[in-house]
């Protein structure tokens, strides 16, 4: 393993803690798991009072926009070059003369000139399409808190839409002006902390906001400032630098603050030595007390190991806090990816308590795929559409248009195959094929293809007997064989809506792909297919990782299960110690998730198992599976299926529950785990009127 393998190594474990941290918030449960994981839980790193920022610069930009060097070349020949001025900032504040900043304050030299800057910058750069991937999957790592916040030094609104994409409204707090920070919670531990995106610099959809000049960090609302002083106040800070040269002097200050300091470079080149001078000059300031943290010293001993076997790429020493991770890659996506393989890899050394194997069952780190992500970017990215700013409105609008039909059509596409071919138009409304589509329409004036139509291209079509149901089209569906008809379902066009109807994957991918890149290639297309196959494998449903305002009423004291990594921890908190006279009740749409080997193992010497589900797509799997175990099954309309309940009773006490509402087959859920006794009684009684609901359509079976 070279350096940059083991830096990249020590990044992921960094972040690994951190994801685990956040979704375990209870220390007696972490305590729990330590005691009962085998030695590769990282209990001393996840224990750690630390926070992971992303911080992001222009280079993350870079395969679309001019960098900064280019763009200010254009705005000198847009309103002429000071040579006078660029060489008595020289003289005078010791600045570079080509340095990007430097030159915007030469441009910028009366109120008049500086406001011309900022709007054409604010042109330039006030675009939120394509797609980009490294940005793609720095939301992805936000969103599933693996980061705490992003600091971003872009004026362009690229990341702005990959966040609005990935995480709900209310799951992100963006700080761009003042009115951000009113009420804005910078405790990262903090029940009520959403994770944080700062635009230090502002953002080109607000020209007044730009801050692009050195003088102007003086200026910089000191609001804003706190904010990022907040957050880098800790004992240790670990910041993942995508596409950022660190050379802005108003952040270099802010890095003094945490007591230990970690810089992990994902940029395609290493950090200027004259950064790494500054930052280290600051960082040695009384203000900074930095510690020898254990990665400083692991990066310590790599180096001289490097060294001894004549490694090539060692990094200087004298700078402990600083981890070269991608040095000689062709942009920002390239060291993303690797990052994404090594948490993968990562996630599968770590097991659930009890497993017997390593592998997606006995992960205890969920790390959700992200396939979607790449198929997106591919298809849709920079090098589809153009490489570089289309400087002619008309023909940028035509390009945005055209990318906002393509995205709609995909997403569609995405959303069928999450929902297995069946899904209500309500819940649907709110989620990303909507949004694009009220954006398209918006954009083009209400011209563009109808809803209707983009669904018929995405392989959805409304059902016959209730309109705002959509189902896959039936000739792209799969083989679903000679399944036997539920009690309930008795006549065709009630099977059209109350089954599940999966896509082929392949068939799917063939019908979509020339409406969203034509011609596509051979291996875009097995791309397509194989994502499409994973959303209909994986879980339908996305966690929402705040209190849906219900939940904290309904109950004396949930715990909101963030992340997947919050579900599989506490559900191997419910079963980890059964007996086999305890009683489970669970009611889920198709029961698939207590196909988990780990589960199985867990319940199937349970004395009774009662299971209410939706669908029985997979009713002979789970047969099979707990054929040893006295189960019981019953089935409810999906369309009244709307509580989803684990219940954990020893003896005849109720103990613990998971529970989430889901209505209409809505693909975000807010979960909680709930040990009050009152708050298990008010679950079994629920769960009682829903099992005697099922009986009506007939007996269980056994």
């Amino acid at each position: 393993m070279d350096l940059r393998d083991a830096n990249m190594n020590g990044l992921a474990e960094a972040l690994i803690a951190r994801h685990l941290r956040i979704s375990v918030p209870e220390s007696v449960v972490r305590v729990r798991l330590a005691a009962a994981s085998a030695k590769d839980y990282p209990e001393e790193l996840v224990e750690r009072q630390m926070r992971c920022v992303g911080v992001v610069g222009a280079g993350g930009s870079a395969p679309l926009l001019d960098r900064g060097k280019e763009l200010a070349s254009e705005l000198e020949l847009k309103y002429g070059r000071d040579e006078a001025e660029l060489e008595r900032l020289a003289l005078v504040n010791n600045l570079s003369p080509t340095a990007f900043e430097t030159r915007l304050i030469a441009l910028s030299r009366t109120p008049d000139a500086a406001m011309e800057v900022r709007n054409t910058i604010s042109e330039q750069y006030n675009i939120r399409h394509p797609t980009v991937l490294c940005y793609e999957l720095l939301a992805h790592l936000l969103k599933h808190r693996f980061l705490d916040a992003i600091v971003s030094f872009n004026f362009d609104e690229l990341l702005d839409r990959s966040l609005d994409d990935e995480l709900d409204a209310g799951e992100y707090a963006r700080v761009v002006s003042e009115r951000d920070c009113a009420g804005i919670q910078c405790d990262t531990d903090a029940d009520d902390y959403v994770p944080l995106y700062v635009k230090l610099h502002g953002t080109a959809s607000e020209p007044a906001s730009l801050r692009f000049t050195p003088d102007q960090y003086y200026s910089l609302p000191p609001q804003i400032v706190r904010v990022v002083e907040d957050l880098l106040h800790t004992e240790e800070c670990v910041i993942v630098n995508v596409g950022s040269g660190l050379g802005s002097f108003d952040f270099q200050r802010l890095l003094r603050i945490p007591d230990r300091l970690s810089v992990f470079n994902l940029s395609p080149t290493r950090l200027e030595s004259t950064v790494r001078h500054k930052i280290h000059k600051e960082r040695g300031k009384p203000s900074a007390r930095q510690k020898d943290s254990p990665t400083d010293k692991k990066q310590a001993k790599l180096r001289a190991e490097a060294k001894i076997e004549g490694i090539s790429g060692v990094p200087e020493l004298g700078y402990p806090w600083l981890c070269e991770c991608s040095e000689g890659a062709s942009g920002c996506d390239e060291p993303l990816e690797a990052l994404i393989a090594t948490l993968t890899d990562k996630a599968c050394q770590l097991g659930v308590p009890q497993a017997t194997r390593r592998g997606r069952d006995g992960n205890l780190v969920q790390f959700r795929a992200i396939a979607r992500h790449e198929v997106v970017s591919t298809l849709l990215g920079p090098s589809v559409s153009h490489g570089a700013v289309v400087t002619e409105q008309d023909s940028w609008d035509k390009a945005e248009i055209d990318y906002l039909r393509r995205r709609v059509i995909l997403e569609l596409a995405f959303a069928g195959a999450k929902s297995r071919g069946l899904m209500s138009l309500v819940p649907l409304v709110r989620d990303r094929p909507a949004r694009y589509y009220d954006l398209y329409r918006r954009k083009s004036n209400g011209q563009g293809e109808t809803w209707s139509a983009l669904c018929s291209a995405a392989g959805l079509v409304e059902a016959k007997s209730i309109p705002d149901v959509l189902v896959s089209m039936p000739s792209l569906r799969s083989d679903q064989g000679d399944r036997p008809s539920l009690p309930y379902i008795t006549t065709p066009e009630m099977a059209e809506t109350h089954t599940l109807h999966e896509f082929d994957p392949r068939r799917l991918a063939e019908h979509v792909a020339h409406r969203v890149k034509n011609p596509l290639a051979d291996e875009e297309c097995e791309l397509l297919t194989e994502t499409i196959a994973g959303l209909q494998r994986e879980s339908d449903v996305e966690l929402h990782t705040q209190d849906d305002r219900v939940c904290s009423k309904a109950f004396r004291s949930p715990v909101i299960l963030k992340t997947a990594t919050s579900l599989k921890a506490y559900s191997w908190l419910m079963f980890h110690d059964l007996k086999p006279e305890d009683r489970v009740d669970i009611s889920s749409e198709t029961g698939g998730w207590l196909l988990d080997r780990t589960i199985v193992r867990m319940l199937k010497a349970q004395e009774e198992v009662r299971l209410l589900l939706a669908f029985d797509i997979d009713r002979q799997r789970l047969e099979k599976a707990y054929r040893e175990a006295a189960i019981k099954l019953s089935f409810v309309n999906p369309w009244h299926h709307n509580r989803h309940m684990t219940i954990v009773c020893k003896g005849d006490r109720p103990a613990r529950a998971i529970y989430f509402a889901r209505h209409l087959r809505t693909p975000v859920i807010t979960a909680v785990f709930l040990d009050s006794v009152r708050d298990v009684q008010h679950l079994m009684k629920m769960y009682e009127i829903r099992w005697n609901e099922a009986l009506e359509n007939g007996e269980p079976k056994k």
